[in-house]
């Protein structure tokens, strides 16, 4: 299309204008000087010209403007957006797991004992003597008598170990945070040591104020065993002479502990705790009769299988009648006391005579 230059500065203006710029200190001057002389009808072709070029340009720029507009906030938007997702950490899910004792001779006598027996004998839930056997998302709802039952019951396919029974653990987290609970003859106990790291014991810690001298010098006697004197890292180095102390070292330090072992304390909470007619073995096998868990049933009271096994063995064993003799020996036992008493009778008359 054939435009004048007046009236490309005119669109110019015109354009410049609907944008917030003014050119009219040059553009007034411009236009005037091209349209002076022109006839009106001339000069109202040229408005058209200029009106309807004007609102084209106009169009265009918005519609470009509008496009880098857009483009803009979805650029600004991605930055908010991925810094909003790093902010936002996902959602941890609740959980629960459960620990059984390890097999072995060092565990045995911790396995399936109540709470309060295992603590009278020095023990604590200590969570070296135990191996996780499974863990699992803890539904909403979920109580630990939900999990007995169903750890009892309904074992879970991928369940490993035995039925859920006391000196178990299990550890419940829930909303970030962890909770320990051990399976006791009746319901369950908090064990929060069970979460918590154990300090290593230290020679210097449990020293006794004495000293042993040996030909290889002077050592500070400490109340550890040689089993928590080697768990700390000290070996057996030499005796003392009259054999009574063991020297053990590390290679920087050296102490002295007993070599005799003091008599175990089990041996003494048993023999205050021990009841119905139990030996003292050195365990506490202290197990209730079959009527008083009965009674504890009848109470509204949870047993535990394994006490209940136990209960049933121990009353036949102290149900065994005493074996007594037969009618038949008891009669040839009281004709051979008749006839000695005579025979010795005799023998007496005759030193007489």
């Amino acid at each position: 299309m054939l435009i004048y230059p007046f009236e490309a500065e005119s669109v110019a203006y015109t354009v410049c204008q609907h944008y917030g710029l003014d050119t009219s200190e040059y553009s007034f001057g411009y236009v005037a000087g091209w349209s002076s002389g022109k006839e009106l009808t001339e000069l109202k072709g040229s408005l058209e010209t200029i009106r309807s070029t004007a609102a084209e340009i106009i169009n265009s720029i918005d519609k470009e403007l509008a496009e880098l507009s857009k483009t803009q906030e979805k650029e600004q938007a991605a930055p908010a957006q991925e810094q909003t997702e790093q902010e936002t950490p996902p959602q941890e899910k609740d959980t629960f797991s459960i620990y059984q004792i390890k097999g072995g001779d060092e565990t045995r006598d911790l396995r399936f004992e109540p709470y309060d027996r295992l603590t009278a004998t020095g023990h604590r839930v200590d969570p070296e003597n135990y191996a996780l056997v499974y863990s699992a998302e803890l539904t909403p709802g979920t109580s630990l008598e939900d999990i007995y039952t169903r750890f009892n019951i309904d074992h879970p396919k991928d369940f490993k170990g035995h039925s859920l029974s006391v000196s178990d653990v299990v550890v419940l987290h829930q909303n970030g945070q962890d909770t320990a609970h051990y399976v006791d003859s009746f319901g369950y106990k908090n064990v929060p040591e069970f979460l918590q790291e154990q300090k290593q014991l230290a020679p210097d810690q449990l020293e006794t104020g004495e000293t042993i001298k040996t030909p290889r010098g002077t050592f500070y006697v400490t109340d550890m065993s040689r089993e928590q004197m080697e768990a700390a890292g000290y070996g057996f180095h030499h005796q003392s002479d009259d054999g009574k102390y063991l020297i053990m070292g590390n290679g920087t330090r050296a102490f002295a502990i007993a070599a005799e072992q003091r008599e175990n304390p089990l041996k003494a909470a048993e023999q205050t705790t021990e009841q119905n007619e139990n030996m003292i073995d050195g365990q506490i096998n202290n197990t209730p009769t079959v009527g008083e868990l009965e009674a504890k049933v009848k109470a509204g009271e949870t047993i535990s299988l394994v006490d209940l096994a136990n209960a049933v063995k121990n009353d036949r064993e102290r149900g065994k009648p005493e074996k007594k003799p037969s009618i038949r020996a008891q009669l040839k036992a009281d004709k051979e006391k008749s006839q000695r008493k005579p025979a010795k009778q005799k023998s007496q008359d005759l030193e007489r005579s």
